[in-house]
């Protein structure tokens, strides 16, 4: 019978896994890890913490909120700065074909560097529409219109 991951997703403490990590990660109600700018200082640090992870549990998601634009975790050591979504919504705006090309582009390098590093999951795109009230939302929203 294979092991079902649990829906608790928690987060680490630093860089490297410590004990208390381990011993959470561990346990069976946790399902995954979310990671965020401060559990990053370089690729190869990145990969480290994602193998180590993985290490403890193979069926462990790990996650990342990297959107592009101003929510975008990690910035250096061979990402590719990701433009806000909202740019994207603007060049639909202009042309609905080259915006579809440049978002599957953009989709692509996003899932691509992640993935190579051992993250299995971004929680991308944003689906609010961009309405203008909400500064949260702001320019990580494709558009105003649904279609």
């Amino acid at each position: 019978m294979k092991n079902i991951s649990g829906p608790v997703m928690l987060d680490v403490v630093g860089t490297t896994l410590s004990d208390d990590d381990v011993r959470r990660l561990a346990h069976p109600m946790t399902g995954g890890v979310i990671l965020f700018a401060r559990h990053y200082q370089n690729r190869a640090q990145l990969v480290a913490l994602t193998d180590a992870i993985h290490a403890v549990r193979e069926d462990l998601l790990i996650a990342v909120d990297h959107e592009g634009g101003r929510v975008q975790r990690f910035r250096t050591d061979g990402f590719t700065v990701l433009p806000a979504m909202g740019r994207l919504g603007a060049l639909w705006d202009k042309d609905v074909l080259l915006a579809t090309k440049v978002a599957t582009a953009v989709g692509y390098i996003l899932a691509s560097e992640l993935r190579a590093c051992g993250i299995d999951l971004s929680f991308t795109p944003v689906l609010d529409l961009g309405y203008g009230q909400s500064k949260v939302v702001g320019d990580r929203a494709f558009h105003r219109d649904p279609r």
